[in-house]
Parts: C-alpha cells; sequence; structure tokens
C-alpha cells in the first residue's frame, strides 16, 4: 500500500485552485485534479497493511496533541528552475505554526516507530497544483505565477488530519481515505473514521 498523511481541503478551496489550471495552453504539465487536491504532511512511500495499525496509533496521538486552526491559500510558487519549473503549488497561510506543529509531531511519531524519514528537507507547507510532463519542451505556463490567483477569501479550517491510499494507475492516481483524526478543538462530527 502506498500510503501518506494529509490535510483535506474543503470544496470550494479545491474549486478556487481548479481554477489556476489555463487549459491547453499548459500542455507541459499535468495539473492535479482539484477534487484531489491536499496538504501533503507525511509520505510513507510502500508499506504492507500490517503497519496500518501503528499508522493509525501515530495518527491518532499526532492529530490528539495538536490543535485546529484556521489557514489560507497564500502565495503561489513552483520548485526547480524559474523558467521551466518541476512543480507548480500555492502556498499557505494563516495559522501555519498549528499546522507545523501537527506536522512535527507527525514526523517525530513516524521517526521513534521505526519509519524511515521520506523527505528529508524541511517540511514547507503548500499544495501541489501541476508537475511538469518528462516531455515538456516549453517553459512555464502563461501567466504563471498569476499575479492576483484568488478573488474572496481563502480561509478554511483544519480540523482533522486523514491517512490516504495513493493507487497509481495510467489515468493518475486514486486517493482512498483510510482513517481520519480530530485535531484537539474540532468538534466531534468531524473525524468519520
Amino acid at each position: 500500500m502506498r500510503l501518506f498523511f494529509a490535510v483535506e481541503l474543503p470544496a470550494a478551496i479545491q474549486a478556487a485552485l481548479g481554477r489556476l489550471n489555463p487549459g491547453d495552453a499548459s500542455r507541459d504539465y499535468r495539473w492535479a485534479d482539484p477534487a484531489m487536491m491536499h496538504i501533503t504532511l507525511a509520505f510513507l512511500g510502500q508499506q504492507p497493511a500490517a503497519q496500518l495499525g501503528p499508522l493509525k496509533a501515530i495518527g491518532t496521538q499526532a492529530a490528539a496533541a495538536s490543535r485546529a486552526a484556521v489557514l489560507r491559500l497564500g502565495a503561489p510558487g513552483s520548485f526547480g528552475q524559474r523558467s521551466a519549473p518541476r512543480v507548480l503549488w500555492i502556498g499557505l497561510d494563516g495559522d501555519l505554526a498549528a499546522l507545523q506543529a501537527l506536522q512535527s509531531r507527525l514526523e517525530t511519531g513516524l521517526t521513534e516507530a521505526g519509519f524511515p524519514a521520506a523527505e528529508e528537507r524541511p517540511f514547507r507547507p503548500h499544495i501541489t497544483l501541476a508537475r511538469r510532463r518528462e516531455s515538456a519542451r516549453g517553459g512555464a505556463p502563461p501567466g504563471w505565477p498569476p499575479v492576483r490567483p484568488f478573488m474572496g477569501s481563502t480561509e478554511f479550517p483544519m480540523q482533522r488530519l486523514t491517512l490516504f491510499e495513493s493507487r497509481l494507475s495510467p489515468h493518475g492516481a486514486t486517493y482512498i481515505n483510510l482513517a481520519e483524526f480530530n485535531l484537539a478543538g474540532a468538534p466531534p462530527d468531524q473525524g468519520r473514521r
């Protein structure tokens, strides 16, 4: 099973992010399906099903020790060369201290349980919008980065942590929600599994 921990995004925020896709004007990039966009906190890679129990325990502990918060979409950015970036993303603003604390507690729990660190770089909160195709020949998409990417409020609640399975296919990844963990102070009906 290919697993990761993430914070889910409300549908209205996913729709706002989806409107940044320039369509056919950006064939050099594979844009994420807005309904699948999330904030990745820890990518675990391939794990045997026997690890689900320990991972759920880690998720429960990290969430219980972390508080619910309000985040908002931030400025656009990219990884890689500015003229032909590898990844296009949107940063985050709002209560980043709460998000960083949740990610740190999760990482500590994973390390203490013997899970190898998937990322050697420091955590940089963002939402991936698009990845450059290997066959790409052009530069960044037209109008990237957008000067004023959003209209209206882009605030959203961070109330739970989710453990996902990522299933790959020729049509892209499908994410399956395996477990949800309420953060401290979140309404009880927010955690469904």
